[in-house]
């Protein structure tokens, strides 16, 4: 009689274990389900931020900015997506964020001769387009993904009449381990560097990570994107595009040449995350050089 018992025994711990396999999995499924709004409403904040700061409205200490003087102090926000100088009472929030990226940042596209076009013109899901060629890369499509920098909104502003101070070019190449995904902001002589950010990376911290901290990133506010020949000058048709990381120092490597104003201290142990970092900065920004060169000769320079 033992036999049988036995035999029941083991049928009906099978049957339990594929139950609580299923329950589990039921379990893990609608936690899945559950967590991918927020998920994805974090990573949107993310990138909003790292965008922010490219622009360089918002900074890594993680409040808002305003230009003074040929220097940025800190501003708090004033409502409907505008800043004021003064100290901020409280880190910005959430709404606050999003509401200053809605007044500030506009997307729009770029065709291969660097003509504008609406995602309302062109009937294209600004949503879908921004995550289904995340990987594949904006430059790489027939129509470039760009965003213009507005200016703080004020009460006397006409939306939609603005005149940009800046654009913004999502970035992307690959690193030591992966993929990098950042934004690099142009001035509106598209040439000179704004600021930089990398939302997304997987490098060595301590090393290649170390191209997401502020000290890093504050090397490239006034670097040109155009490489300067020897003699000082930039052919906006041929000149090289791109910022070069060095291995060492600048003032070491290149000195006071002109090639100097396109290229940035490297970062010690991270040579091969800085040669990723200047190939992603090269493969995207070549392709938006006539939308540059537009902008330079919309800008009378």
């Amino acid at each position: 009689m033992s036999v049988p018992r036995r035999s029941f025994s083991d049928k009906s711990t099978i049957i339990f274990m594929i139950v609580l396999s299923f329950v589990c999995a039921l379990i893990l499924s609608l936690l899945a389900s559950a967590l991918k709004v927020p998920q994805e409403e974090a990573k949107e904040l993310d990138r909003s931020k790292e965008m922010l700061v490219a622009a360089q409205i918002y900074n890594n200490m993680g409040y808002f900015q305003l230009p003074e003087n040929n220097r940025y102090v800190l501003a708090r926000y004033a409502g409907d997506g505008a800043l004021e100088v003064g100290a901020p009472n409280h880190e910005p929030t959430k709404s606050e964020i999003m509401d200053v990226v809605r007044a500030r940042i506009r997307p729009f596209l770029v065709d291969n001769q660097g003509k504008k076009h609406t995602f309302e013109e062109e009937k294209i899901n600004i949503d879908e387009y921004i995550a289904d060629f995340k990987k594949k890369g904006y430059a790489n499509l027939p129509l470039k993904l760009v965003y213009e920098i507005l200016p703080n909104p004020d009460k006397n502003s006409v939306n939609g009449q603005e005149k940009p101070v800046g654009y913004i070019i999502p970035v992307s190449g690959f690193g030591l381990w992966d993929y990098i995904y950042g934004y690099i902001a142009i001035k509106p002589n598209g040439d000179d560097v704004i600021g930089i950010s990398w939302y997304e990376q997987k490098e060595t911290p301590g090393l290649g990570a170390n191209i997401a901290d502020a000290p890093w990133q504050s090397l490239f506010p006034g670097k040109k994107i155009f490489q300067p020949d020897s003699t000082g000058g930039t052919d906006f048709q041929t000149s090289p595009i791109g910022i070069t990381v060095v291995r060492g120092k600048v003032k070491d490597v290149l000195g006071s040449s002109p090639k100097a104003e396109s290229a940035v201290d490297g970062m010690a142990g991270a040579t091969l995350t800085g040669n990723g970092v200047t190939r992603a900065y090269k493969d995207t920004l070549t392709p938006y050089r006539p939308f540059f060169i537009r902008l330079h000769n919309s800008s009378g320079k």
